[in-house]
């Protein structure tokens, strides 16, 4: 009895601590369960195997045919799960999800997601994650919705409040916190833009916009528990850490990053923490912050603009405790544009950077003296950036599509990408698969064997594999 109750303990203590972040009843434990790795966004998959066991280089090929795919989650039966129709021409969207077999890739299933009532309904990437209590969630437009994994029904889903109208409302994604509640927030186009997805931002802009609604919700019962309101148009994803026994909730204003704070079923401002500018001059607001142990960072220019990309650390215990670094200043780039987030690895005091026309870069962090860089590649990526891998021999792995020209607006223009890994402690290329469809500003979801599930808004789904430690260079 005793040694049964020991077992018990122990697999409660697996499931309570993830790529050193509390997951409890958050997400499922599999490897890609979620975009970011975990409701810190912090990008790391420590479980993902970083080479493969036969040899070889990397090798990539189209899996599926999956219009409009935003990203990719597997669950800890190895059943993978497809979130489409959101990104790319969305002149005839319908947001659908679709579950693939591990090894066939064959199409086991596509549902099609109730669609909000309305002419014109913006279509924003959301998200899709498995939740530890085994179903599927999936933020779209103005809903939530909750699928059954094995069949693809879609057991109950609730409408989201619109603060700016039925069709110029969305919710980009969703974290979950410690004990499970799920907790979302709208984002919001202009009036009038004849803009779909990201590109309404880039065309239209953002000014004087209405402050974003978040929402907290029982993922179980499906009900909404709490509503509240931001101080501001939160533009990029939310963000959870646990630090000191409370739980916090970050957002990335335009200007500024806010922090509430857990207060039982609802969020409530942490007036004794912050806000924080992070932003100076032409700098444009960033994406999400990230968890980062002691520390929370946010980068700028989620938006193109002439002024280099400033990334910044906020202490979690002292909001005027803070460091910031130009990591990309001297690369003389007409255009600054980051559309995705940071890395981060606590346990290395590393994070991990990249702009699409500065560059890529591996930053060390002291806590008394701030940045330094560590090593710095030419390599050009909009693509979220994922660590896999123990410590002792991770990898960081992310796109390259070269050296763009851009439009107008200050956005790429480009047709193909890479597919690089890079050892993480000195940034030597370790592999790349060459020739991939675009997926600027899209996820890269690593499986536990590591190979990536690349996401493409308008060429499907490709499925890379990873160097052998044999293929390190």
């Amino acid at each position: 009895m005793l040694r049964r109750r020991l077992v018990k303990v122990s697999l409660g203590l697996i499931m309570l601590f993830s790529n050193g972040h509390l997951l409890a009843k958050s997400w499922d434990p599999a490897v890609g369960s979620f975009e970011h790795g975990d409701s810190a966004r912090t990008g790391l998959f420590a479980d993902a195997l970083p080479f493969a066991a036969s040899e070889g280089e990397p090798k990539a090929s189209a899996v599926a045919s999956l219009p409009g795919l935003w990203s990719v989650a597997i669950d800890g039966k190895d059943r993978v799960f497809a979130f489409a129709g959101v990104v790319g021409d969305l002149s005839t969207a319908k947001p659908f999800v679709s579950r693939l077999d591990p090894t066939s890739h064959r199409e086991l299933w596509r549902t099609t997601l109730p669609m909000v009532e309305g002419k014109d309904v913006w279509i924003y990437p959301g998200g899709i994650g498995v939740h530890a209590n085994g179903y599927l969630y999936v933020a779209y437009a103005a809903r939530l919705a909750k699928l059954d994994p094995a069949n693809g029904n879609v057991l109950s889903f609730i409408d989201l409040p619109t603060p700016n109208g039925l069709t110029n409302s969305s919710y980009n994604g969703f974290i979950v916190l410690n004990d499970g509640m799920i907790v979302t927030k709208s984002h919001h186009r202009k009036a009038n833009c004849p803009s779909q997805g990201y590109r309404a931002f880039i065309v239209c802009g953002v000014d004087g916009l209405p402050a974003s609604a978040l929402v907290m919700i029982d993922p179980d019962r499906m009900k909404i528990i709490w509503t509240g309101e931001a101080n501001e148009l939160i533009g990029g994803r939310i963000t959870a850490t646990q630090f000191r026994g409370k739980e916090y909730v970050y957002l990335a204003g335009l200007d500024k990053l806010y922090r509430m704070r857990r207060d039982g079923a609802r969020l409530v401002p942490d007036t004794g923490w912050g806000p924080v500018t992070y932003r100076e001059g032409k700098e444009t607001p960033g994406t999400a912050a990230v968890g980062f142990g002691d520390f929370v960072v946010i980068q700028t220019n989620a938006l193109p603009t002439a002024a280099p990309m400033r990334i910044t650390a906020v202490s979690q215990s002292n909001a005027l405790q803070r460091f910031s670094v130009h990591p990309f200043v001297d690369s003389n780039a007409k255009w600054s544009f980051t559309p995705s987030k940071a890395s981060s690895d606590w346990a290395a005091r590393r994070i991990y950077t990249s702009e699409a026309y500065g560059g890529f870069a591996a930053l060390d962090f002291d806590p008394e003296r701030g940045f330094s860089v560590a090593w710095k590649a030419k390599q050009y990526t909009g693509s979220f950036m994922t660590l896999m891998g123990k410590s002792a021999e991770r990898v960081v792995v992310a796109t390259d599509m070269g050296v763009a020209e851009a439009d107008d607006y200050g956005a790429p223009q480009h047709r193909q990408e890479h597919l690089v890994w890079r050892r993480a402690s000195d940034g030597t290329e370790l592999g790349r698969a060459e020739r991939l469809p675009r997926n600027f500003g899209l996820t890269l979801t690593p499986s536990q064997s590591g190979a990536i599930y690349y996401a493409t808004g308008t060429k499907g789904l490709w499925y890379a594999t990873p160097p052998t430690s044999k293929t390190r260079r």
